[in-house]
């Protein structure tokens, strides 16, 4: 696949950005640059001067001869980096260029990046959601703002995996973080539960009974079911978790997530969360509509 009218460069040049290097070439991408402050520095025989070389990727001396190479630039700098980075080229970019922030960083430093970008160049918030030294260039992206689209049409056909998001730059990097919500207290949930089975000899049994529902029910099914379900029985539910942290006392396990869930179920029933709800709905939607408004006006 040939390529001529994507003149690529990377703002910093990392494992990501060689990774990636590496698949658009593949796909057909030639005079790919990058530039950073290390690589700036790289001689012949060194190590990351021969990565950019082995990747297809010309290293430059400055973020002005990356602009000037250029007309898309993903940025995949430290997440502390990002802003100061983007103030440093940003005299050099123009405003046709196509300029992706895909660091790893708060919804709200891309808010400031955006705004610092203003009308000078076309700024996109991007998220990479997944490994991308596994996947490479099918590691998903979301992207917002109001040149997602733009990145999204440009580079699919190279075989980026892009999903736009949400209206304004920084929903792309909230989205990612949010994700982390679910994730990282998920793997919380599984510690907790794994030990306290563990501890009563039961691990094997409760995995393979644990994953009957999870590998049977489609995961947008068990959403609506879990939120819909805590919604109407939450109150009752107060009381089947009480047992559960007894029991977690009595053989000596954490009850971290479980003193957190009783917290929650208490809350939704001083929200009045069964008065509101004497069945499921038939989405999620109410019931989290309903909890932001009673949060909000308890405030």
């Amino acid at each position: 696949m040939n390529s001529p009218s994507i003149r690529l460069g990377f703002l910093g040049f990392g494992e990501a950005a060689a990774r990636l290097a590496v698949d658009f070439h593949k796909a057909g991408i030639t005079g790919i640059v990058a530039y950073s402050r290390s690589g700036a520095k790289a001689k012949p025989g060194d190590a990351l001067y021969e990565k950019a070389q082995s990747t297809g990727v010309t290293l430059v001396k400055t973020s002005a001869a990356l602009a000037k190479k250029t007309d898309i630039i993903i940025a995949l700098t430290p997440g502390k980096a990002a802003v100061p980075a983007l103030r440093r080229i940003l005299k050099h970019l123009r405003k046709d260029h196509l300029y992706i922030d895909a660091s790893s960083n708060s919804a709200k430093a891309m808010e400031q990046a955006a705004a610092l970008a203003g009308d000078a160049v076309r700024f996109v918030d991007a998220s990479v959601m997944g490994p991308v030294d596994i996947q490479g260039i099918k590691v998903p992206f979301v992207a917002s703002g109001p040149h997602a689209a733009e990145f999204r049409d440009r580079m699919t056909p190279l075989g980026m995996v892009i999903n736009v998001v949400g209206k304004g730059p920084g929903d792309a990097s909230a989205m990612k973080l949010i994700r982390s919500v679910l994730m990282k207290g998920l793997a919380m949930l599984l510690l907790d539960t794994m030990e306290a089975a563990q501890r009563r000899n039961i691990l094997d049994a409760v995995i393979e009974d644990s994953s009957v529902t999870f590998n049977d029910i489609p995961f947008q099914k068990i959403i609506k079911r879990y939120v819909g379900g805590t919604a109407v029985h939450c109150e009752r539910r107060v009381h089947e978790m009480k047992e559960c942290l007894e029991l977690l006392h009595d053989m000596g396990s954490t009850d971290r997530s479980t003193k957190a869930t009783i917290s929650m179920l208490r809350e939704m029933v001083k929200m009045g969360m069964p008065q509101k709800f004497t069945s499921e709905p038939d989405s999620i939607h109410p019931v989290i509509d309903a909890l932001i408004a009673a949060r909000d006006a308890a405030r």
